[in-house]
């Protein structure tokens, strides 16, 4: 870009900037000035757990009046994608405004502009948006900026206890500045009845040591030409995320988590080195898993699953629907992935989608009881029943709409989950995924590829 061209965009940004400011009228140069502070004693908030979990969410004292001191008549919800895509959010919505009076408009925004979209807004001060959708990608970043409302309000120890361990990762600096969405579970293991009998047994691995016997059973050349006709199992060794993440969910059923250990992010551990050797041994020695799980990421290890022509794969929820819809509709099941060790830890990555609002907001009261709801009972069902997004409301699953959904028991017994939000996350995966991928070729030992991984992880990191 030329200097000319530079000189001309910055023009047109400093005098588009005003049009940010969501209705805000401010002379040319003054400072904006919006309030970033809440009165939370107005409503009677606490306790909350009762209210969350109650059949029917009622109103905490003194809201409906502070709403209406504060003049809300609308809110304004980003939300990630397309809400055709989302009838639970609309649901949610519509139930928000039943309760309050208040209505929703909800923007829909596609993944990849939503920090563009969202980021003028805040440096302008904007109280053009109400409530802000979250995951590992953006929430740090703005509890950093000081851009989302505290609210430790909502929170205590007897309503966290309601919801999976993981959401305690949702606190940053020892205060609260979200609700959760949804909370998906990543490893959930699929497999062929038909297959598992064939080979004479009738139930799923519960430990590594049985998996490992079963899948060498279960990978066959049928018809004696020298080529598989059925793999035993499969796992995505590459990706944006998927083989950083493959290591780090087999590294916590060793009771080690490498996004978490003693503070730092640790690849190169024994327990992460052990996943490491037993992948590779998969490919290589045993060779009861594709050569091409170097490269399967997010989708092709449900693709392969839906081809027929593996017994096993562990996998997130969202394969479920597209297994009941398939040619193998019938003939397919869920369990818990295998523990390492019968009795060992069955710890389980959650992702983390959340709402949180603006400092910038003039609707604070009106945007906490939608997310206030959104928690509750009847909003995490109406997630889970609907579209089945797995919540963090544990007893959310035991409601008899929820236990419609045909996994529904085997999220149940999820007791431990963790979510691990950090600055350069994602930088720290796609260098573990590289190095991965070289001990799966056999370019580098395990421990060897963990170390390098290493190595740059302290170089991104800082450490």
């Amino acid at each position: 870009m030329n200097k000319k061209l530079m000189v001309l965009v910055l023009v047109l940004f400093i005098a588009l900037l005003p049009l940010f400011g969501g209705g805000q009228k401010e002379a040319a140069g003054a400072e904006v000035k919006v309030s970033t502070s809440y009165d939370a004693s107005k409503v009677k908030w606490s306790p909350n757990q009762p209210r969350v979990i109650s059949e029917k969410y009622v109103l905490p004292e003194g809201a409906k009046e502070t709403i209406e001191a504060e003049g809300s008549k609308k809110i304004i919800i980003y939300n990630w994608g397309d809400l055709s895509w989302d009838p639970a959010t609309l649901l949610n919505g519509a139930m928000f405004s039943r309760t309050t009076g208040v209505a929703v408009e909800f923007v829909g925004t596609p993944d990849e502009q939503m920090m563009p979209k969202l980021q003028p807004l805040f440096l302008a001060k904007s109280d053009a948006v109400d409530i802000v959708p979250l995951d590992e990608t953006n929430y740090a970043a703005f509890v950093n900026k000081g851009w989302l409302l505290n609210v430790d309000f909502l929170w205590d120890d007897a309503t966290m206890a309601e919801y999976h361990s993981g959401l305690k990762e949702t606190i940053l600096d020892g205060h609260n500045y979200s609700t959760p969405q949804v909370g998906r579970i990543i490893d959930l293991l699929y497999y062929r009845p038909s297959m598992l009998k064939a080979a004479g047994y009738d139930h799923p691995p519960q430990t590594w040591a049985e998996m490992d016997e079963m899948i060498k059973k279960l990978t066959i050349d049928k018809d004696g030409d020298g080529k598989i006709d059925q793999w035993g199992y499969a796992y995505k060794g590459g990706g944006i995320l998927d083989g950083a993440q493959l290591i780090k969910a087999q590294a916590l059923l060793l009771g080690s988590n490498p996004d978490n250990v003693n503070g730092k992010v640790k690849f190169n551990t024994p327990e992460a080195v052990r996943v490491v050797e037993r992948l590779v041994a998969m490919r290589n020695v045993d060779k009861v898993v594709p050569q091409g799980v170097t490269a399967y990421q997010h989708g092709d290890v449900a693709d392969f699953f839906l081809s027929g022509n593996v017994a096993m794969v562990i996998d997130p929820t969202y394969l479920y629907a597209r297994c009941v819809t398939s040619a193998i509709g019938d003939d397919f099941a869920v369990a818990l992935q295998p523990a390492a060790t019968r009795g060992g830890p069955m710890t389980h990555i959650q992702h983390w989608n959340g709402w949180a609002i603006s400092v910038y907001s003039k609707n604070k009261t009106a945007s906490l009881i939608f997310m206030d709801i959104y928690r509750s009972l009847r909003g995490q069902v109406n997630e889970f029943a609907i579209e089945n997004n797995e919540v963090f409301l544990k007893k959310a699953y035991e409601h008899p709409e929820s236990k419609l959904v045909g996994y529904s028991n085997v999220l149940a017994k999820i007791e431990d989950t963790v979510v691990d939000l950090y600055h350069g996350q994602g930088e720290v995966y796609k260098a573990v995924i590289e190095e991965l991928q070289k001990a799966l070729i056999g370019k580098k030992s395990s421990q060897e590829a963990m170390d390098d991984a290493q190595k740059k992880i302290d170089k991104i990191l800082g450490y």
